[in-house]
């Protein structure tokens, strides 16, 4: 019994796990192998996002109360969670492919970069606040190598960002001039980090070539 937030049915899949947002706080597990329901976790608050950690042993959930929930997913229990600074409705989260960095986004348009070490040290600063979208953040993720966090909004036409890891400065010619992204929804990054691929509200995916990287 899934019951999706709006109209979409959000699941993650893991290197053996597939997470379902589930109805009153309930994340479900099933085995990407069998199909089969293996487990539930329950937060407090509604679940409006999910980020499986580098490994897939842990997965990082956010939604109605604010909070980043850490789970061990071999014993299903919550072994750390805490307020994300400022934000009062998590709607975004990923995880950087190394796992030392992970992304929080709120309804208000933060976004929080976090060490998770230190997250997980009991220091709840984030490294950088990035505050460029000005509506819900929707979808983020970090390329291969984690030098770009790419964050975007559905709601406002052209609200994709992309954010240089290592500076913590965004982009300031992204989107390009004329460039009409539409509403994007969501956007991935290919294995070499060649290419961005930006699926938008249209039904149209736009591909990039980011020149830095040679290799696609």
């Amino acid at each position: 019994m899934i019951v999706p937030y709006g109209k979409q049915l959000f699941c993650l899949m893991g290197l053996s796990t597939i997470a379902f947002v589930g109805n009153e706080g309930y994340i479900l597990l099933v085995s990407s192998k069998t199909k089969e329901l293996i487990g539930t976790l329950k937060m407090n608050g509604t679940v409006r996002s999910l980020a499986f950690s580098n490994d897939g042993k842990q997965l990082l959930s956010s939604g109605g109360d604010g909070q980043v929930y850490h789970w061990d997913l071999r014993t299903g229990t919550c072994f750390h969670k805490a307020i994300d600074e400022g934000c009062i409705n998590g709607t975004a989260l990923c995880t950087s492919p190394n796992g030392s960095l992970f992304a929080a986004g709120s309804d208000s348009g933060i976004v929080n970069i976090y060490n998770r070490d230190e997250v997980l040290g009991g220091k709840r600063k984030p490294v950088k606040t990035i505050d460029n979208l000005t509506t819900e953040v929707d979808f983020m993720k970090f390329n291969h190598d984690a030098q770009i966090l790419a964050i975007c909004s559905s709601m406002k036409k052209n609200s994709l960002k992309l954010v240089h890891v290592p500076s913590y400065t965004v982009f300031s010619n992204w989107p390009p001039q004329r460039q009409v992204l539409h509403y994007p929804r969501c956007l991935d990054f290919s294995p070499g980090g060649g290419f961005m691929a930006v699926g938008n509200a249209a039904g149209k995916v736009l591909l990039y070539k980011l020149h830095h990287y040679q290799h696609a």
